[in-house]
């Protein structure tokens, strides 16, 4: 059967066509796409199988785990950063292995498009001593996650599949098996306490040395299935070796094909483990070797030779941000096998200067207008701002955040900067589902040590930044935000957003008084509840209608809007005015007081249904 799929779909059909019925996991792009589908697969084919998001990365993978070692085949799935919140229980699994198949799919983002770090994943399956598989394309991520799902099955420990955002969010004709027969196995989970529960030392010390024996037996099967059939195939006749692996190796092939370039080219599908000494004895043959992989020299480390192997680490490739046909022409330069001009990045000029449009919020959205009320509030000179993951974070447009460090760390960030600062106010930010996520400890510990700071939860029902996944409160309301900080023995102060803005301004006004009473001690929480624009469900109990236009007499062009606001329809025209976008305004009408100085925006009454 061919049909035409995103990276992501593919490996959702793959996880399917391999039998895994229970996956589990946390939205993050560029992964978020892969459970998505096979929630919608289930409902279309009415599948018995187990496709939930998890309330984080860690409890995703453990649930996942656990059906693996009574015998399932199940996978886990999240990005590159949401491993380091896995990583604990990944360290651990390594040790222990499974009985069924366990696949771990670290979506990477090489380029940081959207992620604080372009961290490489395959790097933590060599430190964790597991088996990692690296597709180059949407067709290689079908394939390889119904191998990754038989290898794991086969050497009873987790596999993980590494794709990246070019190869999840590429479409691509994918061949796949043409069957409805769904058959997973039955799980049954057999008591073995030496094994799934050793304890330090003896128990976890010798279940080392079985890691350290299957991960050498991986290698060399790495070698009969994979690599020397590959190496056996060149024809060696030329002097250059180039050991490409997933993205890698597509635009090495397009390169070479495009440039005529001559030199032996090697699709490493394992990066890790590899049979390190047979590479090396194949080596030999060659003056040089080049290794193309991103973002880290994760084949280049295991194959280290410095007097032939060229790569990241002697700054033969890129040695940061994401693969591109042109950073494999320089090492063709670097390595003289090409000496012509950069075809691949072309000088471009431009009649116009176009200015760039960094990310902002969505037209509408109501974390401009909190933002914009906490700002008004506690002034940016006399405060400071941690924040958090999530959409909130394009608040950075508007100057109202200070930093941003990972999930859940806007909390304990606030905790530190509120002792190392007590000079000023901390009002921290953080979404509902990050709160969920990791913000419920680290207030915990807030309280515990009786820190001093403002947590504002932005609560709009929904993970909106990856897709707009529902959040644990949303699907269950049993969990209420409210109840859960009260348990913590703290009030929880309710504000509902309005599209007045001089309402969400009194509100924080009231916090403020509040926070700075002799009375108060200890952290002080606000939940503010909202609706997403983007949520179509919500939207029309939340949106007035009120459309804004701009009256160019009583604009005297002082940037407020432009840059405290930052709404993306306000721009200003040839006359050096501010205009409003009709196509982008969403009728919120949270610009109609307060936010220009002059009072130049003014209702669009034929737009806006003739209100007043």
């Amino acid at each position: 059967m061919k049909e035409t799929l995103m990276g992501n779909e593919a490996i959702a059909w793959g996880l399917v066509h391999a039998g895994v019925d229970m996956v589990s996991g946390y939205p993050g792009t560029p992964s978020s796409e892969i459970l998505g589908t096979v929630q919608k697969i289930k409902s279309k084919r009415k599948l018995p199988l187990y496709a939930e998001w998890a309330t984080n990365e860690k409890v995703g993978f453990e649930v996942a785990y656990a059906g693996a070692i009574a015998g399932k085949r199940t996978a886990a799935t999240m990005k590159q950063v949401g491993l380091n919140v896995a990583s604990d229980a990944l360290m651990s699994a390594a040790y222990i292995g499974n009985t069924g198949s366990f696949l771990l799919i670290s979506a990477d983002d090489p380029g940081f498009h959207s992620s604080q770090t372009e961290q490489d994943s395959r790097v933590f399956a060599k430190f964790a001593r597991i088996p990692v598989l690296d597709p180059s394309t949407p067709q290689d991520a079908y394939d390889m996650t119904r191998y990754g799902v038989e290898l794991s099955e086969r050497f009873e420990t987790p596999v993980m599949l590494r794709p990246v955002m070019r190869v999840c969010h590429a479409r691509e004709i994918i061949e796949m098996e043409d069957t409805t027969d769904f058959r997973p196995k039955e799980g049954k989970f057999v008591r073995n306490v030496p094994r799934w529960a050793a304890v330090p030392r003896d128990g976890r010390l010798q279940q080392g040395y079985e890691a350290l024996d299957r991960i050498e037996a991986i290698a060399a099967y790495n070698w009969e299935h994979h690599l020397m059939p590959r190496f056996d195939a060149l024809d060696g006749k030329s002097d250059v070796l180039i050991l490409a692996s997933g993205t890698g190796y597509a635009f090495t092939r397009e390169a070479m094909e495009e440039l005529g370039i001559e030199a032996d080219l090697v699709k490493v599908e394992m990066p890790y483990p590899l049979p390190v000494e047979k590479i090396r004895k194949r080596m030999e043959n060659y003056e040089k070797v080049l290794v193309v992989e991103e973002p880290y020299p994760c084949i280049e480390e295991q194959v280290m030779d410095p007097a032939k192997v060229h790569g990241r680490l002697d700054a033969t490739m890129n040695r940061i941000d994401e693969m591109k046909k042109e950073h494999i022409l320089e090492a063709f330069k670097k390595l003289g096998l090409y000496e012509g001009e950069n075809v691949y990045a072309p000088k471009l000029t431009f009649s116009i200067d176009v200015p760039p449009r960094p990310p902002a919020l969505c037209p509408g959205c109501p974390h401009r207008d909190i933002y914009y009320a906490i700002m008004k509030v506690f002034k940016k000179s006399k405060s400071i701002y941690p924040s958090d993951i999530g959409c909130y974070t394009l608040a950075l447009a508007q100057g109202a955040i200070d930093t941003i460090l990972c999930m859940g760390a806007s909390v304990s960030m606030a905790s530190g900067l509120s002792l190392a600062d007590p000079s000023k106010t901390v009002v921290a930010t953080i979404g509902d589902g990050t709160f969920f996520h990791s913000g419920i400890p680290p207030l915990i510990n807030a309280v515990y040590q009786g820190h001093r700071f403002i947590l504002v939860i932005l609560d709009n029902s929904t993970i909106a930044m990856t897709g707009r996944q529902v959040t644990p409160e949303r699907f269950n309301q049993t969990l209420d935000i409210g109840r859960i900080v009260e348990g913590m023995g703290i009030k929880c102060y309710e504000h509902t957003y309005s599209h007045e803005m001089h309402k969400n301004i009194d509100f924080f006004k009231g916090v403020k008084k509040i926070f700075e009473s002799e009375e108060h001690q200890g952290p002080l929480v606000v939940r503010v509840r909202q609706f997403c624009i983007l949520d179509n469900e919500r939207k029309d109990d939340w949106v007035p209608g009120e459309y804004a236009v701009v009256d160019p007499e009583l604009c005297v062009a002082c940037d407020q809007c432009t840059t405290v606001y930052k709404c993306p329809p306000m721009a200003y025209n040839a006359e050096g005015k501010i205009e409003i976008d009709p196509f982008l305004c969403a009728g919120c009408g949270g610009c109609l007081e307060i936010v220009c100085p002059t009072d130049a925006f003014k209702l669009d009454e034929e737009k806006s249904g003739g209100k007043q």
